[in-house]
């Protein structure tokens, strides 16, 4: 397992020198350090170049201005391609067998996180001395989530990352103000990603002296309070969609509460928003009767922080040694060490993902499209599903360094693919494009004029679509939705286009997560949904893209099969959908909306199943018991009653009758008056 330990810096020359020198006195070598200096004014880069040059291929620096603690790190992420990361800050310092450790715990869990005690390393009489880790206790019975949520943690410098569960989790959330570093672990927990607790090793978390503020340190100001109450509603989110969320509901509640009481004296506004969020979440009352203590599965087996470690050392010494050795003649170094910025690996602007599967004939004039751009920043992520043609070749033609072919080791969705692409995107931007459909030369350059111009709340821009059917008509959607979509999306995929109209901002995955692997269909349109849930759209009314609507024609028992099972698939997708997000749709009083789609689906040729479809409307008229449309749907489904059909029809054009004759009366009355 290759180990690489990423420290982002800024403005650390106090402390720098240390941390360094403690990873390299690790039992367990790491593969690589990679320093990622966020454009310090001090003497941080000289001491990083200095360890650079010193240690030879071990101590990787690289320097790049982002002014964005979680952008840095996610740059050094970047950079590694080791099988584990650990993200240190550049003030702490780890104990000699640290990583040993934590590299022995992962080996259970290779795609889970690793964690180690941890102490505070405070200044004490003009010492540095490690004292106990100060954190909220963990309730006997909570797993990892739950005791995190109430205030119980570790910090980045005891925790050991697989390659894996960082990319699952989504990378660090640039957007987020305070708590990052929670965020990030919450999100990975609440996804299943497992975390794995050792007794031994210690890693320790620095305290800054009064007068230095930390971000940490900043988490009880009204930005600090917004900032942490979004990360807890993002988690809340999450676990809804996923349908875990009765398993936490307490946990969250606390959450929510100690952000209430942390606002009480200064932001009442905002404490009172935390109550609220509070009362939602908070489990009723026979639900607390009813549970009872005892440990979780996920607890069984896990230890406290810093249960190996019960006595307390003074005056930390680990990395002195080698920290003295290096910087020995201070100024010397720094005037000979080349602090000149050199230039950052390109990073294209747009990463284009076009998930590919026995479509090698179609591919070319996909591409092309793509390669006609009049925005050229741009890479394209061709993610081939394990196709049994030959897309590579197709890329291999166009012999352009822009284009990458990734192959999946096996056949997994469309979904997959796209987040495989997800995964690798190095972009600030992310475009999608099926592998039948074409872009117009102005597609990509009109979408990112368009989101440098918008606030950060925009995180989703579509366009205008061609639709072009199998006798060469078409159609064109012009379509002028912006700003909050998510309840129209809760009833209807208004987004036209099958995806490749859409880009989104990169960091929209670290709120957002990926698409959804269990959809068997419509995966894409739960994606939109869950962003428009957190970010506002903006569009770009011109058709920008050519959507092809081939269909083969319904003749012979094969196409009739294929169409059965594609109408299959959006059925199931769609329940697993409100099983998803029923609740959302439900407190908008939108979801018999949903169901009687859902219901009309059930009837189309080729299916046609009556008692789906009639199953669907009774749970319509349930939550809308005035919903024409789920009462036409259970009469026309039961035959002997179809009769009742001209009765309901008659019934209500006599409304409509009686309806019109009270507006003229009314009326004339007025005009008398």
């Amino acid at each position: 397992m290759k180990i690489d330990v990423i420290i982002p810096c800024y403005n650390a020359e106090r402390y720098l020198a240390q941390t360094l020198g403690s990873v390299l006195e690790q039992t367990r070598a790491p593969h690589q350090i990679i320093v990622v200096d966020d454009g310090s004014i001090d003497g941080s880069l000289a001491i990083a170049r200095q360890f650079e040059a010193a240690c030879e291929g071990q101590v990787r620096v690289h320097s790049e201005r982002s002014g964005n603690a979680a952008r840095t790190r996610n740059i050094g992420a970047s950079l590694s391609e080791a099988d584990a990361i650990m993200f240190l800050d550049a003030d702490d310092v780890l104990a000699p067998d640290a990583l040993s450790a934590l590299a022995t715990a992962l080996f259970s869990q290779p795609d889970g996180i690793a964690a180690c005690p941890w102490r505070r390393l405070k200044l004490v009489d003009g010492q540095w001395t490690g004292r106990p880790a100060t954190c909220a206790p963990r309730r006997a019975g909570q797993d990892a989530l739950a005791a995190w949520l109430t205030g119980w943690y570790y910090p980045p410098c005891a925790l050991l990352w697989s390659k894996s569960a960082f990319e699952q989790s989504g990378r660090w959330d640039e957007e987020t103000t305070v708590n990052d570093d929670g965020d990030l672990v919450m999100r990975a927990l609440a996804q299943g990603v497992p975390l794995m607790e050792t007794s031994s090793g210690t890693a320790y978390y620095r305290v800054l002296p009064e007068g230095e503020v930390s971000l940490s340190g900043k988490k009880a100001t009204y930005g600090g309070l917004v900032g942490r109450l979004a990360v807890i509603e993002k988690i809340a989110a999450t676990l809804e969609e996923q349908g875990r969320l009765e398993g936490y509901r307490d946990a969250l509640a606390r959450a929510f509460e100690i952000i209430e009481k942390d606002a009480s004296t200064y932001y009442s506004a905002l404490s009172q928003q935390a109550g609220l969020r509070k009362a939602h979440y908070a489990p009723s009352p026979w639900d607390r009767l009813l549970a009872r203590p005892g440990k979780s599965q996920e607890a069984i087996g896990q230890t406290r922080p810093g249960s190996g470690n019960p006595e307390e050392p003074g005056e930390i010494s680990f990395g002195l040694e080698m920290a003295g050795q290096m910087l020995a003649d201070r100024d010397k170094a720094i005037k000979d060490v080349d602090l000149t910025w050199p230039t950052a690996p390109h990073r294209p602007t747009v990463s284009v993902i076009i998930p590919v599967y026995n479509r090698a004939h179609l591919l070319q004039r996909t591409l092309e499209s793509v390669i006609a751009q009049s925005y050229p920043d741009f890479e394209v992520l061709l993610v081939d599903d394990c196709s049994d043609d030959d897309p590579a070749a197709v890329v291999e033609s166009f012999q352009d360094p822009r284009l990458h072919y990734l192959r999946q080791p096996e056949n997994q969705g469309v979904a997959a693919a796209r987040n495989r692409g997800l995964r690798e995107a190095r972009g600030q931007y992310i475009a999608f494009l099926d592998d039948d459909d074409e872009w117009f030369p102005e597609k990509l350059a009109l979408q990112i004029e368009l989101f440098r111009r918008s606030s950060p709340e925009v995180g989703l821009v579509y366009t205008g679509v061609e639709t072009v059917a199998d006798d060469g008509s078409y159609t064109l959607q012009v379509p002028s939705a912006r700003g909050d979509l998510y309840r129209e999306l809760l009833v209807r995929n208004i987004l036209h286009g099958g995806g490749s109209n859409i880009m989104i901002r990169r960091n929209v995955i670290a709120r957002v997560g990926f698409f959804d692997e269990h959809l068997p269909a419509i995966e894409d349109y739960d994606y939109w949904l869950r962003i428009c849930r957190w970010y506002k759209t903006d569009v770009v009314s011109t058709p920008l893209i050519r959507y092809n609507d081939f269909r083969a024609p319904l003749e012979g028992r094969e196409n009739q099969k294929r169409r059965s099972l594609n109408i299959k698939a959006n059925l199931d997708a769609r329940a697993r959908f409100y099983e998803k997000h029923g609740t959302e749709m439900r407190k908008a009083g939108l979801a018999h909306l949903f169901l009687i789609t859902s219901a009309r689906r059930s009837l189309v040729p080729d299916w046609n199943d009556a008692w789906g479809a009639r199953k669907l409307a009774f749970r319509a008229l349930m939550l809308a018991p005035r919903a024409w449309g789920a009462r036409d749907i259970l009469i026309s489904t039961f035959g002997p009653l179809r009769v009742l059909r001209a009765t309901v029809d008659r019934a209500r054009h006599a409304a409509g009758n009686f309806q019109g004759l009270n507006t003229r009366l009314s009326g004339s009355s007025r005009s008398r008056r």
